[in-house]
């Protein structure tokens, strides 16, 4: 098999030559990239287009073992809390159920260095009293199949912001379709922007 596949999605069936890392799908709405990892699956944009006489496709993003302990979460952020002029790093971990992962790491301006962890499904870094938004370094660097968060505004009402990432391309995703349970103590970067774009006169 080759390292990438491309395929076409027909209103009857997908044709094409699969690949050994990803797959690109030309469909009725756009180019779609898509993987299977050991954690989760996923199926998100590229870029979006109309292509006349193909079927469209929908992003997917499937969590093999299932949702995230919201407590999880919750440890992180408070984790985050104890120091909010510092941007920190932890992840969530699965080996026999998930957990986790808190590497030793050195605190740079705007930045922190660590080492990666086995059998990460999500890297969560905080941005101190920063909104929460994803970096160009981390767009340079997070370029695995893996879920990505940040938490910013540490200094009011945290709030995050995830994502799906595929091999360099990103995805915006619901933190309830990360997390089981209900979200407190924070909110969505989502949240916040619905309401910029109300209120914005």
């Amino acid at each position: 098999m080759k390292p990438l596949g491309y395929l076409v999605n027909y209103p009857a069936n997908q044709e094409g030559e699969r690949g050994v890392f990803y797959d690109y799908i030309l469909a009725a709405n756009g180019l779609f990239i898509e993987s299977k990892g050991k954690l989760l699956s996923a199926r998100i944009p590229v870029d979006e287009f109309t292509v006349r006489g193909l079927a469209p496709l929908e992003p997917q993003v499937n969590l093999y073992h299932g949702r995230i302990p919201h407590q999880l979460f919750d440890l992180s952020v408070n984790n985050f809390l104890l120091d909010t002029y510092h941007e920190r790093y932890l992840a969530v971990a699965w080996k026999n159920g998930y957990s986790l992962y808190a590497p030793e790491q050195t605190d740079k301006e705007g930045s922190v260095e660590y080492m990666m962890g086995d059998s990460i499904i999500l890297d969560l870094h905080s941005h101190a009293h920063m909104p929460a938004f994803f970096s160009t370094k981390d767009n340079e660097d997070e370029t695995g199949l893996k879920l990505y968060g940040v938490v910013g505004k540490l200094d009011g009402v945290p709030v995050v912001k995830l994502r799906i990432g595929v091999y360099g391309y990103f995805y915006p995703i619901a933190w309830n379709d990360v997390f089981d349970g209900s979200l407190t103590g924070a909110v969505e970067s989502a949240e916040i922007e619905e309401v910029i774009e109300r209120y914005d006169l």
